[in-house]
């Protein structure tokens, strides 16, 4: 008889992992953007997902993040230093990265949640939309620096907000609100519940165990079905970094990136 995969669980490089019952709570560690950004990480989140996804152990997967020292700034800078270097290198990384990322959540037989706190970028809200239920700090405010910067968000959102949103909330999420605090988020669908910071880590652990109450095969299949329109999203982050280093590339870029 094979053995069993057990279901990964400690301390990795911008990650913690550890298994409650079977929910398996998964906290990121700061300066995630610079994480993301390291191609050589890929693998590792790769493999991480697959031995997850293989283990049976864990029927949903937490997922906790806490954006309060970080912000638009390190964004900013990111794409400045893209634009200056003319490598463009960590943005290719960041690129796949992201993509595969998102690819691999939505791919999960596991149901995933995801809370937030701080100030959360579009890249990581993105990141977000790929989950499948969403809850947030009262602290919370989605920030969206590429529209200071003359560019497009990374990470899906526009696929996932059109199959979300009316055409006005989209839009209006897109180009108008650069700052959307947590109670608005919730109005307009970008988040599912929203507590106050002190009770977040507690709410987010009994809704977890609330669905993995159910059976693993029932959520797998719900969530193979609920997620059925989103077999294009390869295509999809295909055009999105097309449109991305279209934009860093023209003239215009660089009234934004200078000021």
């Amino acid at each position: 008889m094979k053995n069993k995969i057990k279901c990964p669980q400690g301390n990795f490089s911008f990650f913690s992992a550890h298994l409650d019952e079977e929910v398996l709570h998964i906290r990121f560690r700061k300066n995630l953007l610079e994480h993301l950004a390291d191609l050589s990480k890929r693998d590792m989140i790769s493999n991480f997902a697959n031995q997850v996804s293989k283990s049976g152990d864990a029927k949903v997967i937490l997922l906790n993040s806490d954006f309060r020292e970080t912000g638009c700034e390190a964004y900013t800078k990111f794409f400045l230093k893209e634009k200056q270097t003319r490598d463009l290198t960590d943005l290719h990384k960041l690129c796949n990265i992201t993509s595969q990322l998102v690819q691999g959540l939505m791919g999960l037989d596991q149901m995933v949640i995801h809370a937030c706190q701080g100030n959360v970028i579009s890249l990581f809200l993105n990141i977000s939309l790929a989950c499948d239920y969403r809850i947030a700090a009262d602290n919370t405010l989605f920030c969206n620096p590429y529209l200071d910067l003359g560019m497009i968000p990374m990470g899906g959102g526009p696929f996932f907000l059109s199959q979300m949103m009316r055409a006005g909330n989209l839009w209006e999420t897109l180009l108008l609100n650069k700052d959307i605090d947590a109670q608005k988020a919730l109005e307009i669908g970008l988040v599912d519940c929203v507590v106050s910071s002190s009770d977040l880590d507690k709410t987010a652990l009994d809704t977890a165990h609330r669905f993995a109450d159910n059976n693993a095969g029932t959520l797998a299949g719900l969530k193979r079905l609920v997620n059925f329109s989103k077999r294009d999203l390869k295509a999809y982050f295909e055009l999105e970094r097309e449109e991305i280093f279209k934009r860093l590339n023209s003239q215009d870029i660089a009234k934004y990136l200078m000021n």
